[in-house]
């Protein structure tokens, strides 16, 4: 038994925020439905955006987000569709949305209006921003909230000749979100078993931006005043990456220099580096006048194998690196596959991916399945079914465009 096999979890959420933390709570084993209305979630389309495939047949941008889920299909600016889906919340534990805070309250979904309905319902919100301030009811993508009103992307850059802010990777800031989000409902679940009571749990792209980069934002302010970013000489010379004789990159990360100093510079051939008074100790390495030097000298070593060569040496020196993967070769890693991070999927158009699922992993209830993103309304009909609607009035919905059904 899955850890929320018997909760329902209602899901009427757009892009990937809150659709991910749906997922991860349909991994655990909630049974998810996800709302949609006859537009349709517009994740749905993004797959034309990366100039790739987009359809019930083949959609793997869509359906990492959405997988494991129920879709019903509801037009609720229609009242009769309106009615069914209260009818539905009633049926729910959670209800899940990123919807602004203003249109929620028209249509009677804010926190307050559903508690007086539903007090054992846990509700979860996701913003862009919060839900207070003056940017409450801003919109907010995570490239804005979570990406550039963080400050990574001022402070990360590095200012040169023709240099720019990264180009903010899309969906990042998303998973992050949704997954912290399943936590706060899995706590709230827990709690409701003691009082009997729902709660609200709320999460933003820019809250959480705030909470993951806290090492950053923390060491800005004085005393700390630490400036970002480091130039490549400004930088430790042991936590950093390097070039090596095949254009490939490897990243080293030496915590404890004096433990690993020589098996290191062993490694690469130069142990002779390790008895220079500058880079002996991890106090003289530290200096700002001692690591030029010592990268320019590291430079100089790894530019003389390849890739393959200097990682398989610095594994057996125990020295903590990695090369820098492309995604291309991240997803289909033996680490990956080994530790189910991804899953071999082929789409009912025959093509294959390796897809990725949550890493949150509960031994007892075993390894989720991996059911791809149902096509919109595909379960319209069982849902109405299940509660109360005759086959006569799942029709009229239909007929009247209430709701969609396959």
């Amino acid at each position: 038994m899955r850890a929320l096999e018997g909760i329902r979890v209602v899901e009427l959420a757009t892009y990937v925020a809150a659709p991910s933390g749906g997922r991860v709570l349909a991994d655990w084993g909630a049974e998810v439905i996800k709302v949609e209305s006859p537009k349709m979630d517009i994740w749905r389309s993004y797959g034309k955006t990366f100039a790739g495939p987009a359809s019930d047949q083949e959609n793997p941008v869509f359906d990492v987000p959405n997988a494991n889920k129920k879709n019903i299909c509801m037009d609720l600016k229609d009242p009769e569709a309106m009615a069914a889906f209260h009818r539905l919340l009633a049926t729910a534990d959670v209800f899940i949305t990123n919807n602004r805070p203003k249109p929620l309250k028209r249509m009677g979904l804010d926190y307050e209006s559903l508690k007086a309905k539903y007090p054992r319902l846990v509700c979860g919100y996701v913003t862009g921003f919060g839900e207070e301030g003056p940017d409450a009811d801003a919109p907010g993508f995570d490239t804005v909230a979570y990406w550039a009103k963080s400050g990574f992307m001022a402070d990360m850059r590095i200012d040169g000749p023709g240099s720019y802010p990264i180009y903010a990777p899309g969906g990042v800031g998303d998973n992050s979100c949704g997954t912290m989000m399943a936590g706060g409902i899995a706590a709230a679940l827990f709690a409701r078993e003691k009082t009997g009571r729902g709660d609200k749990v709320s999460v933003s792209l820019f809250g959480l931006a705030t909470w993951v980069m806290s090492l950053m934002n923390t060491t800005v302010q004085p005393p700390f005043s630490y400036k970002y970013p480091k130039t490549r000489f400004e930088g430790r010379p042991i936590t950093i990456p390097y070039q090596c004789a095949d254009g490939e990159w490897i990243m080293i990360n030496i915590m404890e220099w004096e433990r690993y100093r020589d098996a290191f510079f062993a490694a690469l051939d130069i142990p002779e580096v390790g008895d220079d008074p500058r880079f002996h100790t991890a106090a003289e390495l530290g200096k700002l006048e001692n690591r030029e030097p010592l990268v320019k000298i590291l430079e100089e070593a790894f530019r003389k194998y390849p890739s393959d060569v200097i990682d398989q040496r610095l594994t057996q020196a125990d020295v903590v690196h990695s090369r820098l993967a492309h995604f291309r070769d991240a997803v289909v890693s033996e680490q990956a596959k080994a530790n189910h991070y991804v899953e071999h999927i082929t789409c009912p158009s025959g093509q294959d991916y390796w897809l990725a699922r949550p890493c949150v992993q509960l031994a007892e209830g075993g390894l989720p399945p991996y059911e791809l993103a149902h096509a919109l309304g595909q379960d319209t009909r069982d849902i109405l079914s299940g509660l109360g609607y005759a086959p006569e009035e799942i029709d009229g919905l239909v007929e009247k465009g209430a709701v969609k059904a396959k």
